[in-house]
């Protein structure tokens, strides 16, 4: 199809995306009960599982819940990318005039739904989830993601604290998200970005039903990374001050050093020493934070795919569009050399 060629979004109201990274113990009965919040919403839907490279029974039990409802799709990636690349795959390829994302492990209730979609129909446009409080997440977990959350808060004067995946997008700020095509993926800063009008709603986690948990303190710290350093360049900032103040007080140290060292007679080598330790420390931590924002920028310069499709089923009646191809680079227009001016 052509790139411009707009997809068909009447006959399908509601699109339900859920990423799937080896959840076959539970895929069933989850199916089960989000098909039945989604028929008493009373509106054309569709379920779109993302498989992210699972490598248990998931993607049989995906191809059999299709074969046994054509309102199934599913969208195999070619390896396991990500939680939030899942997602951005979902977004890209459901048809809903709005799109709802949760978690395949029930911990995001269905029957929250219909609260989701009243506030929608109300005229909101993101409604986004917050969780009450989850007994089943360790206590160190649980610091941990506060610890993450506020300093992205700080760093980026976004509130994203307590928020999950569990959220309903209108079509037009899943069109907006869908223009935003940065490798290192962080929806939960993004949805705040896009704007639009913003509502959340409570909801208690339910226990997860089979199965142990992928989503590692190594996944959250990769996240929080995007979270910090995709939303705001303060930290290099922050590191500049730090440094500043630094390189006054080892000055003012040294002033005291000397005119003490007669006196007391501290070893001027020893304190210079450590003085010099310190420092450079300071510009190691410096660099090591330009490196990973050049390193961003690097991985962004690529220009590789967020994800890649294995296989796409149940789209074929639909007019499903491809991501978004990402904007030819700008280049300054070719000067004349009668148009060239030195100023000396």
């Amino acid at each position: 199809m052509a790139e411009n060629e707009q997809r068909d979004v009447t006959a399908v109201r509601l699109s339900f995306v859920v990423p799937v990274h080896n959840e076959a113990e539970g895929l069933a009965s989850f199916y089960a009960q989000l098909r039945d919040a989604a028929e008493r919403l009373d509106e054309p839907f569709e379920i779109v599982f993302v498989n992210d490279g699972s490598t248990d029974e998931s993607p049989q039990i995906i191809r059999k819940l299709h074969d046994d409802d054509d309102r199934v799709r599913c969208l195999d990636l070619s390896r396991n990318f990500g939680h939030q690349e899942a997602l951005t795959a979902g977004y890209d390829f459901a048809a809903g005039a709005a799109v709802v994302t949760l978690d395949a492990d029930c911990q995001h209730p269905p029957e929250v739904i219909g609260e989701l979609v009243k506030k929608w129909r109300q005229g909101y446009e993101v409604v986004y989830t917050v969780k009450r409080g989850d007994p089943q997440v360790s206590a160190l977990r649980r610091a941990a993601v506060k610890c993450v959350y506020r300093l992205i808060s700080l760093m980026t004067g976004m509130d994203v604290a307590d928020q999950a995946d569990f959220r309903l997008l209108d079509r037009k700020a899943v069109e907006a998200i869908r223009r935003t095509r940065e490798r290192s993926r962080f929806l939960r800063g993004l949805v705040r970005w896009v704007g639009f009008r913003q509502v959340a709603v409570e909801y208690d986690p339910a226990p997860r039903q089979a199965g142990t948990p992928s989503y590692t303190l190594a996944k959250l710290a990769r996240m929080g990374s995007a979270g910090l350093f995709n939303f705001s360049v303060r930290p290099l900032r922050l590191i500049g001050l730090l440094g500043g103040l630094m390189l006054v007080v080892a000055l003012l140290y040294a002033v005291v050093a000397l005119i003490l060292w007669p006196l007391v007679g501290t070893s001027l080598i020893a304190n210079l020493a450590m003085l010099y330790v310190g420092l450079t420390g300071l510009v190691l931590a410096a660099l090591g934070l330009q490196a990973e924002y050049v390193g961003r920028i690097y991985e962004e310069v690529k220009n590789r795919p967020i994800y890649i499709v294995r296989e796409a089923v149940g789209f074929e009646s639909q007019q499903a569009q491809r991501p978004p191809e990402p904007a030819p680079a700008r280049t300054a227009p070719p000067v004349e050399p009668s148009h060239i001016r030195l100023f000396t």
